[in-house]
């Protein structure tokens, strides 16, 4: 055999078995709504496999709480794991998460800072262990033909609403009020305001309550009364024991939403969750709410996957950062006592690669394509993510159009601005804290039990109620 031949058969052979080698194997652990997950497996995931010659297999856990137990089931075989913020934290203090300062190198690390947004809240320690999914936050969703009708009218309704939250902080409406036509200067009176007009103006022949939140006993519930507590100028200390005027003004608020009936009281009686608010807009019961960037996907519709949307007029959708938060309280002079912020909760998804993970190269590779320029823009413009990356944030208006979704990023934006560093509270067992929340929610507010004779609300006896009842059951918690 001449050289050329044994130079043409070393080539085919390097070349069959370069063609055969065996793929990648891993598996990828996540929850996702059902048209998110059906792009995310036949598009995003499907590209890396063909181009990567791997073969990432999806696996689902329903409940936060089972991804531990998912990861030991699926031991050595798991390369990424989808990870809500509220349980990022416990799995690395149970030593589940790999950082990546362990695989990657200086210049790696140095080119994912200078691509992804907020990635301090991935680290700890000085060692980075997440990567950012989506990040999510609540923003006010309202009907802007709704808010022009009350800032129409308010005037000649300022006496009766004023005489309305006499009832509840014995002074009625802060001495400087006047009510904005822009709901994002917005605070809580201003939401009252138009609440209770709405609440008292005839929409198709009836009239009724316009405002709602989710309602169900669940943790989107427990996160409302977070955020306003946040809102009003409360902390994580505060949040976690219950404890202080931040706290107590919170349910102070809710309650009285509740007894003046500018609360949609379907939010408990049904158990709204997102779907049941996306319908209560769609029914005409409801106006305005707090709802993340998904839920306005929802709302406003995109047409893709079937979304389809809940309005009539889908462009009478507005978005603003969230109102101000304030004390109903007034001092002597009739200005609010304390002032609060605008912020509340950032949250939302982390990917995470796990200690036993197979190849945690290929891992943080499938991570880098999931979150290409390419796809995050396309994932983001079907549903309602907020963009992670620095690139895409840049642009919003060139990538979505200048149209709807750009001014729900727009205003996602200024919200995380407002936000911060303000996250939930890392403790261990705060599922359980958000239950005893969502008890005193239910007993205070839903129940009524805001006074003896149950007719309005009163701050010392809500004050007491938290003190005796509710404080020492968090106290209880280790």
């Amino acid at each position: 055999m001449n050289s050329n031949k044994i130079i043409f058969t070393v080539i085919f052979v390097f070349a069959l078995f370069s063609g055969c080698a065996p793929p990648s194997k891993m598996k990828a652990l996540i929850r996702m709504i059902d048209q998110q997950e059906s792009n995310f497996k036949n598009t995003i995931v499907a590209d890396f496999n063909k181009n990567e010659n791997a073969e990432i297999e999806i696996v689902h856990f329903n409940n936060a709480d089972s991804i531990g137990y998912m990861l030991d089931t699926y031991k050595g075989q798991i390369g990424l794991v989808k990870v809500p913020f509220d349980k990022a934290w416990s799995l690395v203090r149970e030593d589940r998460i790999l950082p990546l300062e362990s695989f990657v190198t200086e210049a790696e690390k140095a080119e994912f800072d200078a691509t992804y947004m907020l990635t301090t809240l991935g680290l700890s320690g000085g060692r980075q262990y997440y990567i950012p999914r989506k990040f999510e936050t609540r923003l006010m969703v309202y009907l802007k033909s709704k808010v022009l009708d009350a800032f129409a009218v308010w005037r000649k309704h300022v006496e009766l609403i004023n005489k309305e939250l006499e009832r509840y902080n014995g002074s009625g409406l802060p001495s400087n009020y006047q009510f904005e036509e822009d709901p994002n200067q917005w605070d809580f009176f201003d939401v009252f305001v138009a609440g209770w007009i709405w609440a008292h103006t005839p929409y198709a022949g009836k009239i009724g309550p316009k405002v709602g939140h989710r309602g169900r006993r669940y943790s989107g519930t427990s996160q409302r009364i977070i955020d306003r507590i946040f809102q009003l100028g409360g902390d994580s200390a505060s949040v976690v024991s219950m404890k202080g005027n931040a706290v107590t003004d919170a349910f102070c608020w809710e309650a009285a939403y509740a007894a003046s009936g500018i609360y949609n009281p379907k939010m408990w009686e049904e158990q709204w969750s997102g779907t049941g608010i996306w319908e209560g807009f769609s029914k005409g019961e409801v106006f305005l709410s707090f709802m993340t960037q998904l839920d306005c996907f929802f709302i406003h519709g995109t047409g893709y996957e079937g979304l389809k949307g809940y309005l009539a007029n889908p462009e009478d959708m507005g978005v603003a950062v969230m109102p101000q938060g304030c004390s109903m309280e007034l001092n002597s002079t009739g200005k609010i006592m304390r002032d609060g912020s605008k912020a509340v909760t950032t949250g939302g998804w982390w990917w995470g690669i796990p200690k036993q993970a197979p190849d945690p190269k290929m891992s943080y590779k499938l991570v880098r394509h999931i979150t290409s320029f390419e796809n995050q823009v396309q994932e983001c413009s079907k549903f309602g993510m907020i963009p992670v990356r620095k690139d895409v944030l840049s642009d919003m208006q060139m990538l979505f159009g200048g149209q709807w979704i750009s001014s729900i990023y727009e205003v996602s934006f200024k919200q995380l601005m407002h936000n911060k560093f303000t996250t939930l509270p890392g403790h261990p067992r705060f599922d359980q804290i958000g239950n005893i929340y969502l008890d005193a929610w239910f007993d205070i507010v839903v129940g009524r039990n805001w006074l003896e004779d149950k007719n309005q609300p009163n701050r010392e006896y809500i004050k007491k109620t938290l003190e005796e009842k509710y404080i020492p059951m968090v106290e209880k918690i280790k």
